[in-house]
């Protein structure tokens, strides 16, 4: 069955200094652990927390904006489209540039 999440539905699962990921699709969602979609929301110049899923692969794609991903202490430049894959266990920050940073990110826990 189709399941249509509007964005007056989405709500912001954590925030910090200057970031905000929203979860667009996880368990309580859609009702299956199949997959977790987030939104990531970066101000211009924000640091974003440290991040490591230790059991599972992750996409990562450049909305709008650009910066950084910091994965394993490397800086890599992102820009509008590019796409951003981590295996299980590496650890991200990501650093955006001027303009802000907005990120979709997708993942199957458990995988």
């Amino acid at each position: 069955m189709p399941i249509i999440i509007n964005a007056e539905n989405v709500r912001a699962a954590r925030q910090g200094a200057g970031w905000v990921e929203y979860t667009l699709a996880n368990t309580d969602i859609i009702g299956a652990p199949a997959m977790v979609a987030s939104r990531w929301v970066f101000e211009p110049g924000a640091r974003g927390p440290e991040l490591i899923h230790g059991d599972t692969s992750q996409l990562l794609y450049v909305i709008r904006g650009s910066g950084s991903a910091c994965v394993e202490g490397e800086a890599l430049p992102l820009a509008v489209e590019s796409v951003l894959w981590l295996e299980p266990g590496e650890q991200v920050q990501f650093v955006a540039g001027d303009k802000g940073l907005e990120i979709l990110q997708g993942y199957a826990p458990g995988e």
